[in-house]
C-alpha cells in the first residue's frame, strides 16, 4: 500500500475515534482546543457533586462561567495554533458530505 493512502487510512481512523469517544462522552468537545480544558473540566466536576434542585442558582451560574472559559479557551487556543490551523477554522471544510440514511435501495427501482 502507498505510504500516502497509509498515512491518509490512518488519519481517517484517528479522526473517527476522535469523533466516536466525543460522541460518547459529551463532554470532551468542551474541552477540544481549549486552553481552560482543565477549568471547564472543575466546573463539570462541581456541578456533578451539586443537587441540581436545591442548587439550580448556583448550578445556572456556574453554567455561564463555563461558557465563558469555553469562549475564551477556544480563542487562546487559537491565537496560539499553527497558521494551517488558523486558515482552516476560518475557511471551513469544502469537503461534502452526503448521508444515505433513510434512502431505499436505488438498485432495486
Amino acid at each position: 500500500m502507498p505510504k500516502k493512502l497509509t498515512r491518509d487510512l490512518e488519519a481517517l481512523y484517528i479522526q473517527t475515534l476522535a469523533q466516536s469517544v466525543a460522541e460518547k462522552e459529551e463532554e470532551i468537545s468542551d474541552y477540544a482546543c481549549n486552553a481552560f480544558a482543565d477549568k471547564v473540566a472543575q466546573i463539570n466536576v462541581i456541578i456533578e457533586m451539586l443537587d441540581s434542585q436545591e442548587d439550580s442558582d448556583l448550578i445556572e451560574e456556574l453554567e455561564a462561567i463555563k461558557e465563558v472559559y469555553k469562549k475564551l479557551g477556544t480563542a487562546l487556543w487559537f491565537m496560539n495554533a499553527g497558521e494551517l490551523s488558523n486558515l482552516g477554522a476560518r475557511l471551513g471544510s469544502t469537503v461534502k458530505e452526503y448521508s444515505l440514511k433513510g434512502r431505499k435501495n436505488v438498485s432495486n427501482p
